[in-house]
């Protein structure tokens, strides 16, 4: 805890460290700061490229993906550590805790590590699994993140030896050894997965949810508007995604006579809005939409949010779709199902096949009522209240006194 000359108690500072405020993992990180700066009396910093003045050199942190695309094509970091600048790791030890979130291309492993080494408070905030493995950002099948991440099948040798994936875990699992250390996640699926692989003791390891507040109030629909189905990703084309069954599910659904218009948003639209024709199922493509006040309408007007990803943490769209009464209809086993199981509000496929999420968008549809959309509603809002948020992680890192109220 900072002190001033005298004695008296100072404010604590933050730093919130991510590679830019865009992206799944970036936006949260800009709201958690947000946050903290609204709801509490912390002093708060969000540094990312542009706020640091320079990104890592690509021979350091390259920014292509080492990934082989046969078991995956989900993106794989690597790096090439020992790359480390004085100046930006005295200027992290002037806070009082620093929190990492999807950083990778502005802070290197050397940096953390020798941050970590002063005993400096650092929480790691996870939106993927990037800094528990070995580089994978989701391992899919592989188990290997528990054994050190050896002879991972999942790099592309082509690219890097099989030895950079372990020598990458090691160091990581060196920096979450330290007590001072500490992990975030939204979702107990990748914090207790992160616990599991034995990288961070469960004491360390917390579950704190992203902070969001809708800009806009749900909206009323009339008993005449046709049924709007939301598909939305970054990336639509990532395998991850499932986004061809997705829509094998709703061509089942749409032959048994469901009625529906489907709105579809994110980056490579082109491949999924030719398998939309195929179904005759009819959309809107929205293309990527950057601006929130835009997607809130979006979101607003959906009635069910259809993600059929095969592994995910606790997405931002099932939270923003939420508040406005959008039901998830997700797959079975990650954080989207942990979603839907927390508030009870939308269906779990049974299994990873067309007439399983076509059966599940079925009974969203039957279930959905006022009475359970509106209670979803303020559930969601609850959970994920930036005050609350804000408290929440003041009081686990910070003196409790930074907690405007305490």
């Amino acid at each position: 805890m900072s002190t001033s000359p005298s004695g008296t108690d100072a404010r604590q500072s933050v730093a919130i460290l991510s590679s830019a405020p865009v992206g799944g993992a970036g936006i949260a990180a800009r709201r958690l700061a947000d946050a903290l700066i609204a709801h509490t009396d912390l002093d708060v910093d969000f540094l990312d490229g542009a706020a640091l003045g320079e990104f890592l050199p690509d021979d350091v942190a390259p920014k292509i993906s080492y990934s082989n695309r046969i078991v995956s094509d989900v993106h794989f970091s690597v790096e090439f550590p020992g790359f480390a600048r004085g100046w930006l790791v005295e200027m992290l030890k002037g806070y009082d805790l620093v929190n990492i979130h999807w950083a990778s291309t502005i802070l290197s492993l050397a940096e953390i590590d020798a941050v970590t080494r002063t005993g400096q408070p650092v929480a790691f905030t996870l939106h993927d699994f990037n800094y528990v493995s070995g580089g994978c950002h989701y391992p899919g099948p592989c188990e290997r993140m528990a054994t050190g991440c050896h002879a991972c099948p999942q790099i592309d040798r082509t690219l890097a030896g099989l030895d950079v994936p372990p020598r990458l875990y090691r160091i990581k699992a060196g920096i979450f050894a330290r007590e001072n250390v500490h992990l975030t996640a939204p979702s107990h699926y990748v914090r207790d997965r992160a616990v599991a692989s034995g990288i961070v003791p469960e004491a360390r390891a917390h579950v704190v949810r992203n902070p969001y507040a809708p800009l806009e109030a749900p909206l009323v629909r009339g008993a005449d508007a046709p049924l709007r189905l939301l598909l939305i990703a970054d990336y639509l084309s990532e395998r991850r995604k499932n986004m061809a069954l997705a829509l094998d599910a709703l061509a089942l659904l749409s032959r048994d006579g469901a009625p529906l218009v489907v709105d579809l948003v994110g980056h490579g639209d082109s491949a999924v809005r030719k398998l939309l024709d195929a179904t005759g199922v009819p959309y809107v493509a929205h293309g990527r939409i950057t601006d929130h006040a835009v997607i809130t309408e979006v979101y607003r007007g959906a009635d069910i949010l259809l993600t059929a990803s095969s592994e995910d943490n606790w997405p931002n769209i099932l939270v923003e779709a939420g508040v406005y009464g959008g039901i998830p209809v997700v797959g079975p086993g990650h954080g989207c199902a942990e979603f839907v199981e927390a508030f009870g509000f939308g269906e779990i496929a049974a299994d990873y096949s067309a007439k399983a999420f076509a059966a599940a968008i079925a009974r969203a549809i039957d279930a959905r009522t006022p009475a359970a959309v509106e209670a979803a509603i303020a559930q969601i809002r609850e959970a994920h209240d930036p005050a609350a948020i804000a408290g929440t992680f003041a009081q686990m890192f910070a003196s409790p006194r930074a907690v405007r109220g305490v």
